[in-house]
């Protein structure tokens, strides 16, 4: 059984003989520069060197085009302000330059600024499917690992991008017009792009990329994502449903369960990465909505910190949910610095040993 079958016969709650290694969060550069002194070899990333099952690299690109030209405005010996692809003015720190340390300044103040940017979001631009496709899918259909949809960035994300979080999220109030605009627009520049795909690319899931919840709860309340989210998502969901893709997920760091009965109720039957930090733990939210909610992710990353049999126990707590189906153990979230790699392989390499059968998961 290929880990692409694992991951298609869990989230049917049907016996799979392993689970699927995913990468669900992309790695700290920090980290992986600790990591390249702790055995990874350099050039080499910490999911290829441990033999994870990473997707085919295609390209779909939701990204503005042309992108902003990137230039540096200022630096000092810690750090530099630069104008990004996005048009954002942003701080970085000079030890991780691909981190973001704090936007100064966005490109979309008013209508004005919105209707000039989106010409840069136009599905007919040369290169949105950067592998052409027929290759694309092929390299779907032909993939022995879990292969997705991601459609980064998704509403929240490209907003605060685009304004920042204040003007974002006070929009909504001062300026419902622009936001219903923004994503009326993004929701049917996204289903342009990728309707050559859709019904012959036969993806295992979809995902909605948001980060749109903090520790306590989301950044925005139910009214609002009823508002806003589904006027201008359910076209886009019920087209991914059409297409037979079985897995429609949301991507949110955080704690966004008091949102997930109206995700639910439209369509998304999946979320991760269930960050223990932010109470999202898959055996309470499993035991609140059942088994119609899948769930990847959810071990601590915090345990992965501290030492082998910390991140044992965390394992082993999700037993019941192994047994159980529809679900997807993994780390849940960007793996900090403070993480030695010797822990981050115990991990993987207990998650691989892991079978997720009737009875309980046993080791090999």
């Amino acid at each position: 059984m290929t880990s692409r079958e694992a991951f298609q016969r869990i989230m049917k709650y049907e016996p799979a003989d392993r689970f699927p290694l995913m990468v669900i969060d992309p790695y700290e550069s920090v980290t992986v520069d600790r990591w390249h002194k702790e055995g990874v070899p350099q050039g080499v990333s910490p999911a290829r060197f441990l033999q994870m099952d990473v997707p085919p690299d295609f390209g779909i690109d939701l990204q503005p085009s042309p992108a902003f030209e990137r230039r540096i405005i200022s630096e000092n010996e810690k750090e530099f302000i630069e104008v990004n692809y996005l048009g954002a003015t942003v701080r970085r720190a000079k030890e991780a330059p691909n981190m973001f340390y704090g936007y100064i300044d966005h490109p979309v103040k008013s209508m004005a600024d919105w209707r000039e940017y989106k010409k840069r979001m136009n599905a007919r631009t040369p290169g949105r499917l950067t592998g052409g496709v027929e290759e694309i899918i092929n390299a779907v259909n032909s993939a022995s690992v879990p292969v997705g949809l991601h459609l980064y960035p998704w509403f929240f994300r490209l907003g605060f991008f685009l304004l920042g979080m204040e003007r974002f999220l006070t929009a909504f109030y001062d300026d419902p017009e622009m936001m219903h605009d923004l994503f009326a627009h993004h929701s049917q520049f996204v289903l342009e792009v990728i309707r050559p795909l859709l019904g012959r690319a036969k993806f295992d899931y979809a995902c909605f990329v948001e980060d749109l919840a903090y520790r306590n709860g989301p950044h925005i309340s139910p009214e609002i994502y009823r508002e806003f989210w589904l006027r201008h998502q359910d076209p886009l969901a019920r087209e991914l449903e059409k297409a037979g893709i079985p897995i429609i997920s949301m991507y949110t760091s955080g704690n966004c369960e008091v949102l997930l009965p109206l995700m639910m109720e439209h369509g998304i039957n999946c979320t991760w990465p269930c960050e223990r930090n932010a109470a999202m733990d898959p055996l309470n939210l499993r035991k609140k909505f059942g088994k119609d909610l899948r769930l990847v992710g959810g071990v601590g990353h915090t345990s992965l910190a501290k030492n082998p049999a910390a991140v044992d126990a965390e394992i082993e707590r999700l037993t019941p949910l192994m047994k159980e189906g529809g679900f997807i153990p993994m780390v849940d979230d960007m793996v900090p610095p403070e993480v030695p790699f010797a822990n981050y392989r115990h991990c993987i390499e207990t998650l691989r040993k892991l079978r997720p059968q009737k009875g309980g998961p046993a080791h090999a």
